[in-house]
């Protein structure tokens, strides 16, 4: 099948790739974010692509979908969202911040706080007045995990899931109680003091791929819309 337009979001842990039909996103592929995979992409080959849409944190894989797709892409930087950034150094902010901005406040209006659950959780504020006020920045859940298995002796590896009870009876039960519980405490507490520090009724969505996995346990956030980001990268590229 030809798609005349690709977007493709390249994320620290994952690529994902879609496009839209009747203004909804539809994912086509989500693979780990490596140079091997991207080129192993089918639909980005001209023959079955026009343009793609490329929002991407991590530099050396821009650089190589760059060389991939060359006059047929079209990178989003930040100065492309049409958010006014409030940020005391407005380039040092993620285009990826800014564009799950957008994407909230196109389909909630504003003042909006999305919680982005990815390799890095980020909270981010945007006003009625569609201006990015910042938020905060914390390690994503999966980190956890992975830095007790890499740093101590005898901790195993655990895969983060819901728990019913705070007590483990076993290792892995208690890592992993730790983790998915202190989680959802530290974004509930998070949620709570930048909701004050947000003028106006507020609305609160998640995003991200673990944000399916906590946000039904975090009672601040509303909703959950996992393609936001590529709602922004609609808007910013001037076409849904």
């Amino acid at each position: 099948m030809y798609h005349k337009k690709i977007y493709l979001n390249i994320g620290n842990s994952f690529t994902v790739a879609g496009c839209f039909r009747k203004n909804s996103f539809v994912p086509l592929l989500r693979v780990p974010s490596k140079e091997v995979f991207l080129k192993k992409i089918p639909f980005l080959k001209e023959k079955n692509c026009g343009s793609v849409v490329i929002a991407s944190v991590v530099p050396a894989l821009e650089k190589a979908a760059l060389k991939i797709l060359k006059k047929r892409a079209f990178v989003l930087r930040n100065k492309n969202v049409p958010v006014l950034n409030l940020y005391e150094n407005k380039n040092s902010v993620g285009v990826d911040r800014l564009l799950v901005s957008l994407g909230a406040y196109k389909k909630y209006g504003g003042p909006c706080i999305v919680v982005d659950f990815g390799t890095a959780t980020t909270i981010n504020v945007i006003t009625k007045n569609r201006e990015f006020k910042g938020g905060v920045i914390c390690p994503g859940a999966s980190l956890f995990s992975k830095y007790l298995f890499e740093n101590t002796s005898k901790l195993p590896y655990v895969k983060i899931a819901p728990v019913k009870r705070a007590v483990g009876r076993n290792t892995k039960e208690c890592i992993r109680a730790g983790i998915y519980i202190g989680y959802i405490e530290m974004i509930s507490g998070l949620l709570r003091r930048v909701k004050k520090e947000t003028a106006g009724k507020t609305k609160i969505v998640a995003t991200g791929g673990w944000g399916k996995v906590f946000f039904s346990n975090i009672k601040e956030i509303s909703s959950y819309e996992p393609f936001l980001v590529f709602y922004g990268m609609a808007d910013a590229s001037n076409e849904e």
